[in-house]
């Protein structure tokens, strides 16, 4: 599927906003292409790649709501789910706690797209992943990993004159390293939403050391000891935080 520009997506949500009949609706677009390959035991096991495209529709009535979505873009479709975004919401219950939908908004413009992730090939990820293979067969250890990319848009407009356009790329890398005796293992992942910035050779020398000098982790009593945590480690912990 081809990312939407933001005069197209706004065209075809237009488009979608034309159909309603409800006191105030708000319309959700986005797209997605994606690829991945994922080796285990020091060899390539699986690859792919997916395009997706969604659309979401909300209409209210009152305090009632309904919601509805769909991923067919003819004419039709587009206005089924908004009829039917409509049906659910004379059917459900006021909501006390409703909330107007917003007005027009100013934002800043993205910087979460780089073209360089969106280019990224099969070609790419193979190579990507020979880099981390080669650095496990050097160290006589036994790599599972997993390299998925994306690039994507999403859009909204309402009927009170919203309208948001964003486009995004991201990819993830994660590697596990394991000593051939199952005693030691080690584990790196990196994210970024551009490519030229991982590594994935570095990152699994990062897993093989800890998995090398895991092999001859010992015991140690209960109690309070000051750790250092990595980054991945202290950004999810964050993240569970919040």
């Amino acid at each position: 599927m081809a990312i939407l520009t933001k005069d197209e997506a706004q065209a075809l949500l237009k488009k979608i906003l034309s159909y309603s009949k409800a006191d105030e609706c708000q319309v959700n677009l986005s797209g997605t292409n994606a690829g991945n390959i994922r080796y285990a035991r020091n060899s390539v096991s699986t690859s792919g790649s997916r395009s997706q495209t969604n659309i979401v529709v909300a209409s209210a009535f009152g305090k009632k709501l309904g919601v509805a979505s769909i991923n067919e873009l003819d004419d039709a479709s587009l206005e089924k789910v908004v009829r039917r975004s409509e049906e659910l919401a004379q059917l459900a219950p006021e909501n006390p706690e409703y909330v107007p939908f917003l007005g027009p908004q100013t934002y800043k413009d993205s910087i979460a797209f780089v073209p360089a992730t969106a280019a990224i090939t099969p070609k790419l990820r193979a190579d990507a992943v020979a880099q981390s293979l080669q650095v496990a067969k050097d160290s006589k250890l036994i790599a599972a990993g997993f390299l998925q990319d994306a690039n994507g848009f999403a859009a909204m407009i309402n009927s009170k004159g919203l309208f948001a356009y964003n486009t995004a790329t991201n990819v993830n890398f994660s590697i596990t390293m394991r000593t051939e005796d199952g005693k030691g293992s080690g584990y790196a992942t990196r994210g970024y939403n551009d490519i030229t910035k991982l590594d994935t050779a570095a990152a699994t020398k990062i897993a093989a050391d800890k998995g090398l000098k895991s092999a001859t982790a010992q015991a140690i009593e209960p109690g309070k000891y000051t750790v250092i945590l990595e980054p991945a480690a202290a950004a999810v912990l964050i993240e569970n935080i919040f």
